[in-house]
């Protein structure tokens, strides 16, 4: 027992630092090129230092993007290591279970899963207002702005000229329906102020009220208090794209537009695609297993980056392909997401399965 938690110690240590490794080389390079390419678009205030910074405020966003292949090919790395050494075949010949040496590998592979979480939880939605604001030569509070703002709260249509997320309006007007959609009346204000959830209060109001005989009432005031669900952080979070916002930001956001029933696919789609992300990446490290255990354990080191290689990117273009198509062709992004992942999960387990 004891020899297998050296045996499992040793497994664990070695792919976790091939992972690690990868992944510093790839975010590396990919912060190089994004570099190299941002000098391309130097203009006025926008110098070599602004594109500089622009890339190093982007980094995170290059690193979560690329922790998937990363953990591939440092599964393909760490094992492939280990085959070249003759251990994997002298765990097998010591009664150690494929299946179990895998297990090694994955548990490896939470490192790079929980780092994904942390990046896109706390770190992405940071570092990218950073990075704008860098590029748009704007503070994070002006880029939290909206213009030509509509929003629908049940029968309550609500259009706003300007918002922010200090919870500053202006111009703002309001159009209340009946159950049979019929106009019930009017609101005009020229400012609008956040007061606490669920609470505005709006300057230079004009009112008009229809009556059930069909005549209007109208009435001015200097304020008025209006009941209305959208709150600064909604106006914030419709500025930013759908895969730039955390997870939690992302059920916030779905759950106050799911029940005025207007919420966007393309927020499903993004917040599936982060519910996925840990489940692609062990995806991909299953099948990096199979492939040292499977058809490539007689094959050369290069031979075998190249195919997982390819085989990682195939599997990032097709999940991404597959995610938009799903905007179109299904009731929910979640079915087509999880496709691939589910593609890979199989033909690794078959792999692994035929191995043993």
């Amino acid at each position: 027992m004891f020899a297998r938690r050296i045996v499992a110690k040793h497994v664990t240590k070695t792919t976790a630092l091939a992972m690690l490794g990868t992944t510093l080389i790839l975010a590396g390079l990919q912060v190089l090129f994004t570099y190299l390419g941002e000098l391309g678009s130097l203009k006025g205030s926008y110098g070599a230092w602004e594109a500089l910074k622009y890339v190093l405020w982007g980094a995170p966003r290059y690193l979560y993007e690329i922790l998937p292949i990363s953990a591939l090919i440092g599964a393909v790395l760490g094992l492939g290591a280990l085959a070249s050494n003759s251990e994997l075949i002298i765990m097998r010949a010591s009664g150690i279970s494929l299946w179990r040496i895998v297990g090694w590998v994955i548990r490896s592979a939470l490192i790079l899963v929980v780092l994904s979480f942390a990046l896109s939880q706390w770190v992405i939605p940071y570092t990218n207002e950073q990075a704008k604001s860098v590029k748009d030569h704007r503070t994070v509070a002006e880029l939290g702005s909206v213009s030509g703002y509509w929003t629908r709260e049940g029968q309550r249509f609500i259009y706003i000229d300007y918002a922010n997320s200090s919870g500053q309006l202006q111009d703002i007007q309001v159009i209340d329906l009946d159950k049979d959609y019929n106009l019930h009346g009017v609101v005009t204000a020229g400012k609008g102020n956040f007061i606490k959830n669920g609470a505005w209060s709006l300057e230079n109001v004009q009112q008009t009220d229809v009556l059930p005989n069909g005549n209007a009432v109208m009435e001015k005031a200097e304020k008025l208090p209006l009941s209305m669900a959208l709150q600064p952080k909604y106006v914030h979070m419709v500025t930013i794209d759908p895969e730039k916002l955390s997870p939690s930001q992302l059920i916030s956001f779905t759950r106050y537009m799911h029940e005025y029933s207007q919420v966007p696919k393309t927020y499903q789609l993004a917040f599936w695609q982060k519910v996925a992300s840990p489940f692609g990446l062990i995806a991909l490290v299953v099948i990096a297993c199979s492939f040292i255990f499977g058809p490539l354990r007689q094959q050369s080191m290069g031979f075998r980056l190249v195919i997982a290689l390819f085989t990682g990117l195939g599997f990032y273009y097709l999940q991404d392909f597959l995610g938009y198509a799903s905007l179109v062709y299904s009731p929910s992004p979640a079915w087509f997401v999880f496709l691939p992942i589910i593609f890979m999960f199989a033909v690794g387990g078959y792999l692994l399965h035929r191995a043993r």
